[in-house]
């Protein structure tokens, strides 16, 4: 490999590698609190769904509270990291609104406390459609929640457990696949996640997909020329990277498959990289296109790819 992409790749991995920590993401909609816990944590241009979601739930859990006219704290925990633990974990319970996968992990339960119900989920991924169902479920039983808990063993590292009152997968599997008419109706809100100002880049979630766009409202004051872009939309994703200057987005749909977007029909492509990566290690970005190209860097590995924007052409170099 050339001397330059052996430097470009030396800068983009020393900020890499001292970026990454576990992130705890704490948010409150009014009464619905939301704890969110992942080892994903590469900077702010690079965000997962997850994390995404846990937004959107946040939100459409207050607009439930309120048509069921629910005044008590609902809390919302979710964490992504499964290890030492290899099954999923979804606790609904009654007069605990205290955080408390924040401290499974270090090997026991907060005392309990406080009134309102408490949803908790230990899983790789989660549906917004199926958590919204467990809200409205925990708002409309309170009183008889924790009649449904069990105990299970929870591994808070290889060799040590602790024994946890949780839910049975049978018990989730009847309340996400009961059909709601308050979840129908209230996934048709439109939520904004992001929105980087007029000519840039922003997301939203609305009936079951995440919509990636560009701002087109322009400010009250001035001349400016009506923005003329696409949309991309998805039901789901691993995570997205965003420039330095906010004018395009790399989603990518698992380890090894993304797509390029930035507002023009003709230049969304989606491609399929060779390389053979970690499934859970994100691709590092340029922060801007170079002669309408931009450079994608895979976490260990001695190559980088460059992506020809116009032409949709994908090159390995090694």
């Amino acid at each position: 490999m050339k001397p330059f992409f052996s430097f470009i790749i030396f800068l983009f991995f020393s900020n890499y590698c001292t970026a990454h920590k576990t992130k705890v993401k704490i948010q409150n909609y009014g009464n619905v609190k939301t704890l969110y816990i992942s080892e994903f944590n590469f900077g702010d241009k690079t965000v997962s769904a997850e994390e995404l979601k846990m937004e959107v739930l946040g939100k459409l859990s207050k607009q439930i509270a309120d048509k069921l006219g629910f005044k008590d704290t609902i809390m919302l925990e979710r964490k992504t990291i499964m290890y030492p633990n290899k099954s999923n974990l979804f606790i609904i319970e009654q007069n605990d609104a205290n955080y408390k996968l924040l401290k499974l992990g270090e090997g026991y339960e907060k005392t309990k406390g406080g009134s309102g119900v408490a949803i908790r989920l230990q899983s790789l991924k989660v549906a917004i459609e199926d958590v919204l169902k467990m809200v409205e479920y925990a708002i409309k039983n309170k009183k008889k929640l924790n009649k449904s808990l069990i105990p299970v063993n929870y591994f808070y590292n290889d060799d040590n457990q602790i024994t946890v009152l949780a839910n049975s997968d049978d018990f989730i599997r009847k309340i996400t696949r009961k059909q709601s008419d308050l979840v129908n109706e209230i996934i048709k809100t439109e939520v904004e996640l992001l929105n980087n100002g007029f000519s840039k880049t922003k997301i939203s979630w609305k009936d079951g997909e995440f919509v990636f766009g560009f701002n087109d409202v322009p400010p009250n004051n001035g001349n400016y020329f009506k923005l003329e872009t696409e949309k991309f939309t998805t039901k789901d994703f691993k995570y997205y990277i965003e420039n330095t200057w906010n004018d395009f987005f790399i989603v990518f749909h698992d380890s090894d498959c993304f797509t390029y977007f930035d507002g023009r029909e003709e230049n969304t492509s989606s491609q399929k990289l060779d390389e053979n990566i970690s499934d859970f290690y994100p691709f590092r970005l340029n922060k801007d296109k170079i002669s309408n190209k931009i450079v994608i860097i895979p976490f260990r590995s001695d190559v980088i790819y460059i992506y020809k924007i116009n032409k949709k052409l994908l090159q390995k170099i090694e």
